[in-house]
């Protein structure tokens, strides 16, 4: 199955997916923004895919409700966005389940090395028991309500001066990682020093040399000009990432079932688009890469998901026995 009939499988799948409870309130609305907060740059395919929701639920909504987008960590990084979404003073914001895991720390499992074959079989991951069973909680305890992913890419290693070939090549190096227990666990567990930044810091930091590296989707290495300063993309291929759209549970309690329906709609659309996009770059953008002098590494998967047994082994109990074993056979 190519890349984009699988996303176009979406619709199908995720007609069981997140299927959240909604709580009622009757309340209409005179009209309403709703501002969304996020980290990813303005000509990136998510920012293009939040554009897409925004003109829908404007369209469809007669112009009541509106989504104010601020991209590019206007309003700060993911952790921080989480926490306002988390407190009602931001209405969205977009992270993976790596970020969303340090509120509850099962969800990092979505974002596991080596555990997703393609983007359906995430979706059909969405649709766990267990996975319901931790989004619920995110939501009652934390007041961060978990919607239907996007795609964002499979993320890649880039370096500037080592091309990483085996796990022991990354000994030693410097590697940014998203502000997530699960990422920093991973590149300690081989070998690399890993240092969590928000996105919108690691451009400089790879040109002045504080990291080595980072690893990415890459749409998302493209849209941030890191191979301006980076040398080789290891093709690591270690994640397949889902990102997760997410609302405060008080913006989401606020809203009529009815608008609520036309949110939930409108960020379905808007992932349409960003899915499509991000699809089609990565399919382009390794010939263009290689156009513009950049070093592609056929990195050893095998060993790389080999080395990191430790760490699945750690997480065992976060994620719960026998979890993750489910979730790869799905």
């Amino acid at each position: 199955m190519s890349k984009q009939t699988g996303l176009r499988r979406r619709a199908l799948i995720l007609s069981g997916a997140v299927a959240l409870p909604m709580i009622g309130n009757a309340r209409a609305q005179a009209g309403r923004a709703l501002r969304f907060g996020h980290v990813q740059p303005p000509d990136g395919e998510v920012n293009r895919g939040i554009l897409r929701a925004a003109e829908w639920l404007r369209e469809r909504s007669g112009g009541r409700l509106r989504i104010d987008n601020f991209p590019a960590s206007q309003l700060g990084g993911e952790r921080e966005m989480l926490t306002q979404v988390g407190s009602g003073t931001l209405d969205f914001c977009i992270t993976g389940p790596g970020v969303l895991g340090g509120w509850v720390r099962s969800i990092s499992i979505l974002e596991a090395p080596f555990l997703a074959r393609d983007f359906p079989h995430v979706l059909r991951m969405f649709a766990h028991p267990s996975i319901q069973g931790s989004f619920r909680q995110l939501a009652d305890s934390r007041g961060i309500r978990g919607l239907e992913p996007w795609y964002y890419g499979t993320r890649h290693m880039t370096t500037r001066d080592r091309p990483l070939r085996e796990p022991g090549d990354l000994r030693g190096l410097k590697m940014r990682v998203p502000e997530a227990p699960l990422y920093v666990d991973m590149m300690r567990t081989l070998g690399a020093a890993p240092t969590p930044m928000s996105l919108g810091e690691v451009y400089l930091s790879l040109q002045t040399g504080v990291i080595d590296g980072q690893e990415n989707p890459l749409p998302t290495i493209n849209a941030n000009k890191f191979m301006e300063v980076q040398r080789y993309i290891n093709l690591t291929g270690h994640v397949l990432v889902p990102l997760v759209p997410v609302m405060s549970q008080q913006s989401w309690t606020s809203l009529p079932e009815a608008d609520r329906e036309l949110v939930r709609l409108s960020l379905r659309d808007g992932a349409a688009v960003s899915d499509r996009l991000v699809a089609e770059s990565e399919d382009r953008l390794r010939g263009e890469f290689t156009q513009r002098g950049v070093t592609f590494i056929e990195s050893n998967r095998p060993a790389f998901q080999a080395a990191l047994a430790p760490m699945y082994q750690r997480f065992e109990e976060v994620w719960g026995r026998g979890v993750f074993a489910q979730l790869q056979a799905l």
